[in-house]
């Protein structure tokens, strides 16, 4: 009698943890890399940065901006983006400073993958104010991720960005040259 209820009980749970695996719920990324950045006077230092991505945005999650975007107009959509959290870009040493990833995804490549991040252009350096343009208002992230974790990436601090009606995001312009990421690897 006893077997039989574990027996029910494995043959319940299982499906729902091979769900959760399988749809990311459980899956936490967690990356490190050094971001080179001027300092004003000429000279570079070497930023460490962590990216945390929570979750990856689905292909149902853009077509339902894109719907809000025809729907509602500009002000509506960039409202529901700023709703969404998949994860967060914490500069080390930034005085507390949290950067929310708005949208996430990954796409297979023949060596690994590529994964692109989404937020709120701003400057994370508390020593100097960045102009803003209105035309690039999204800071966006990529990152070429190989089957051992390793890799690099960019971060477009002024960026513009597209949604597809297949469910993708692409980054779509940018007002700045990107700035590199070195020694990229998954932490977690």
């Amino acid at each position: 009698m006893r077997k039989q209820k574990k027996i029910r009980l494995f043959t319940c749970l299982t499906p729902t943890i091979l769900l959760f695996l399988f749809t990311g719920l459980w899956a936490q990324e967690e990356y490190q890399a050094r971001l080179f950045s001027n300092t004003g006077t000429g000279l570079q230092r070497a930023e460490k940065i962590i990216i945390s991505v929570d979750s990856y945005t689905s292909s149902e999650e853009v077509i339902n901006l894109i719907q809000t975007f025809h729907k509602g107009g500009y002000n509506q959509f960039r409202a529901a983006l700023r709703k969404i959290k998949k994860g967060i870009l914490r500069p080390i040493g930034g005085r507390g400073m949290q950067i929310t990833i708005h949208a996430a995804q990954s796409t297979p490549t023949e060596k690994g993958r590529h994964i692109i991040l989404v937020g709120e252009s701003q400057s994370w350096s508390t020593d100097s104010r960045r102009r803003q343009d209105n035309r690039f208002p999204y800071m966006v992230v990529e990152l070429d991720i190989n089957e051992k974790g390793k890799g690099s990436g960019e971060i477009y601090l002024s960026a513009n960005i597209k949604l597809t009606s297949q469910g993708t995001i692409e980054r779509s312009g940018y007002d700045r040259p990107p700035q590199q990421l070195i020694g990229l690897r998954r932490i977690k």
